[in-house]
């Protein structure tokens, strides 16, 4: 074998090696840095009610990739330390240290509630859950996320495939969050996509009938449905899920605001 043939073939796949770990160095360098910036950008102004009570001005980012997670913990930035220094450190803060935050025009509550469908082992050490308000008065709904599984194992399974799974199970997350309603001084919550809330407008007939009528954007409700129309229901509600959720969250508040001190 001719060896000094051989060296320039070598020398250039080696030159070659270098310049691509370099230009992809170089490019998760500015991918960094553009999502450093982009974190950045995501911080808004609000305030965190403190587990005793104390409000703290702070600039706020939520996770909207994987909203579960804010139901746990959120980095914020004190407003006065932010002001003194924009490149202030984040801070870390989890459920268990506040009663609510609002980021923007956006306002969290923490809600004990027990999701008794998917139990898992960070639900042993608490069922609190910081949940987005979505209505406020004599009906009160907030918006819950089921959480990723603890732990997932794959076995002689390709990468591609993983990927398709995960990304799988993160959309199911996404549009199979709950909302969790409950009224005047009821202590149980109800999922309002599975809850009959006929039973909750009926002492306000206006909004009982432009409920069952799909007058929010609500699928119209039938006083007597067949075994095929209930099933065809329950589809259309799964597969127009945002534009249900957004008739019951109207529909929620418009009750809420003609029962305005009331009870």
């Amino acid at each position: 074998m001719n060896i000094a043939y051989l060296w320039p073939v070598v020398f250039k796949t080696n030159l070659v090696m270098k310049k691509t770990l370099w230009a992809n160095f170089i490019a998760a360098i500015l991918l960094l840095s553009f999502s450093v910036c982009k974190a950045q950008d995501n911080y808004q102004p609000g305030y965190i009610i403190l587990a005793d009570g104390t409000r703290e001005a702070a600039l706020i980012t939520l996770n909207d990739d994987a909203p579960w997670y804010n139901q746990r913990y959120i980095r914020y930035k004190d407003s006065a330390a932010f002001a003194a220094d924009p490149n202030v450190k984040a801070k870390k803060i989890k459920v268990d240290d506040m009663k609510s935050f609002q980021a923007g025009t956006r306002i969290f509550d923490k809600i004990h509630y027990v999701n008794l469908e998917n139990l898992q082992l960070k639900s042993m050490g608490t069922n609190d859950h910081m949940l987005e308000r979505l209505a406020i008065g004599r009906i009160n709904a907030h918006r819950f996320y089921q959480y990723p599984q603890d732990f997932v194992a794959y076995y002689n399974t390709p990468e591609a495939e993983i990927e398709q799974k995960e990304a799988q199970k993160k959309n199911d997350l996404l549009i199979g969050y709950k909302i969790l309603v409950q009224k005047d001084d009821e202590t149980k919550l109800h999922d309002a996509f599975d809850f009959d809330l006929q039973k909750y407008f009926k002492d306000t007939p206006e909004v009982l009938e432009k409920f069952q009528s799909g007058g929010y954007g609500n699928q119209p409700i039938a006083a007597h449905m067949s075994l095929t129309q209930r099933m065809v229901s329950l589809a259309k509600k799964s597969a127009f899920k945002p534009e249900e959720a957004d008739g019951i969250i109207a529909a929620l508040n418009d009750y809420n605001d003609k029962n305005a001190g009331k009870k």
